[in-house]
């Protein structure tokens, strides 16, 4: 029987498909007003996509180095990580924050509210900094243990184990104890039980699901 609960955040809090669309939508509106700013800014995205998947999986150089990610774009790019933060901010943290209420898994945030007055510890993990989406999204000072790939201390990006690890390790139970939610069996599911967590599909989520996991009534959520 598990005793606490982690969750991924882009895919898992919210579908990804309605904010792709809202993304296009916004990008649709720079290019018609500022369309040569917008070349620079797709190529900085498309470079730092790039990067996580060549980061995926890999061992830190450097565990105590912040945000990978970032520093590995602009050493392709030949520009410093500076010149280029502000648009990764931009795209890929701050857009998104106005529409993630319109598209937000209602269940789950209802069942992750619910734990959270039974006192469930729950936590998060995400390949990007998800506090901003947390707030967003109704969430904030729900979780007793907040992580992201790229911060100081984990390094690594999914499906690497060390993220896991630290996520149980801040949450103060032993791994095997912890239920992992995410979207990607690739990613999440296989870091999940890499290091003895179960992991719950989003597609298979439903809180009564979770709550069996978990050995909790559901009730207030159904």
């Amino acid at each position: 029987m598990a005793s606490a609960v982690a969750y991924d955040v882009d895919g898992t809090l919210y579908p990804l498909w309605p904010m792709r669309f809202y993304m296009i939508r916004e990008l649709t509106w720079r290019l018609a007003h500022s369309p040569i700013r917008l070349m620079k800014e797709i190529r900085i995205l498309q470079v730092y996509r790039s990067m996580l998947d060549r980061l995926r999986g890999l061992k830190a150089a450097d565990a105590e180095a912040s945000d990978p990610q970032l520093h590995a774009t602009a050493a392709k790019l030949g520009m410093s990580a500076d010149d280029i933060r502000d648009i990764v901010h931009e795209w890929v943290a701050h857009r998104p924050l106005r529409f993630l209420p319109r598209i937000e898994n209602t269940d789950l945030l209802k069942t992750i509210n619910m734990l959270h007055g039974r006192g469930i510890p729950q936590g998060v993990y995400s390949d990007y900094p998800p506090d901003d989406k947390l707030a967003a999204l109704g969430l904030a000072g729900r979780f007793e243990a907040v992580i992201w790939s790229g911060q100081q201390g984990v390094g690594e990006f999914k499906p690497s184990s060390r993220g896991f690890a630290e996520i149980a390790r801040r949450l103060d139970v032993d791994p095997g104890e912890v239920v992992f939610v995410g979207d990607r069996a690739s990613r999440d599911g296989r870091g999940a039980r890499s290091v003895g967590m179960q992991f719950l599909h989003i597609r298979d989520f439903t809180p009564q699901r979770l709550c069996e996991m978990l050995g909790v009534d559901p009730a207030g959520v159904t």
